[in-house]
């Protein structure tokens, strides 16, 4: 009787993800061309009260409101990056950005992008729960969330909502 009882507790625990279990610590409309809500970003953290909300583990968030093509995403956030990313160093990861970029696909109403960022350094895309892409290096991960919380991101107000881990 003790085994039939433990066994959906063990399969449970053994099946979960430990992204999955992260807390959202902030979160904010994702907005294009600055006035159309396209969808919702949270940041995920063990610890929401960290000195350092962007360091790994963490998991970035995306729920999309309506269809959005996937050569639109690649291309943004190829263009962002850039303008983030000092010539030499841009110039020495474009080959692995544009591997990673090629697994973007056209999301439709109610898909969820994640960028879930390992402590071993791995940037893990994933699609509806299901990884695309994988890239491992934290000069790799520090450039690609540069597109949100570099100096130039996408949009400063969504970085500033993000980096309020209070609300």
């Amino acid at each position: 009787m003790f085994a039939v009882v433990l066994c959906p507790i063990l399969s449970a625990t053994v099946g979960a993800r430990p992204f999955d279990a992260m807390p959202a610590c902030s979160q904010a409309e994702v907005k294009a061309l600055r006035f159309i809500t396209v969808g919702r970003a949270s940041l995920h953290r063990p610890d929401c009260n960290t000195t350092s909300p962007l360091s790994a583990p963490l998991r970035l968030d995306f729920t999309y409101y309506r269809e959005i093509p996937g050569d639109a995403f690649a291309k943004a956030a190829r263009k962002i990056i850039k303008r983030n990313l000092p010539a030499v160093a841009f110039k020495r990861l474009a080959s692995r950005i544009d591997a990673f970029n090629a697994a973007y696909q056209t999301i439709q109403e109610g898909d969820r992008y994640s960028l879930d960022y390992h402590a071993d350094g791995t940037l893990v895309l994933l699609l509806n729960g299901e990884a695309v892409a994988r890239e491992k290096g934290d000069d790799f991960a520090s450039a690609y969330l540069s597109i949100w919380f570099g100096e130039r991101p996408y949009s400063d107000a969504l970085k500033a909502a993000l980096m309020d881990v209070g609300s």
